[in-house]
């Protein structure tokens, strides 16, 4: 993923949710679980036990936990396509791009960014060269 100054990307260690349908490789559309380690409003790096198709499109909840003892933590519907897909560790490390953004889904993830990472002001992740 591509770091923009207009797109910085955070180390965020959310959980994800997503489907994917597998039905070439004659399987069922399940429901899959990852990790967001590193997001941006433009995309995400997920980081699971499943592949993401690349040049899929994927449906997913990115679920963005609570800074309040007692709220219930945000969950954020997502259409992306899988850019990339990489062997890591023995899990998989896919880049999707977002696409579509359920109801306020973009305004609730860039004010829930700058609530945990603040505008701008922390340190970015570095570019792979």
């Amino acid at each position: 993923m591509e770091s923009k100054p207009s797109h910085p990307r955070y180390p965020a260690n959310w959980g994800v949710r997503f489907l994917c349908d597998c039905k070439e490789q004659g399987e069922t559309i399940n429901l899959h679980n990852g990790v967001a380690q590193e997001i941006s409003t433009h995309g995400v790096r997920i980081l699971s036990d499943h592949h993401i198709c690349q040049k899929k499109k994927v449906a997913m909840h990115l679920m963005i936990p609570s800074r309040l003892n007692d709220a219930p933590m945000k969950v954020v519907k997502i259409i992306g396509h899988n850019i990339e897909a990489i062997l890591k560790d023995g899990k998989y490390l896919c880049e999707i791009e977002f696409m579509h953004f359920e109801e306020n889904g973009l305004k609730v993830l860039e004010k829930n960014l700058n609530m945990f990472f603040g505008p701008r002001d922390y340190p970015q992740i570095a570019q792979s060269a």
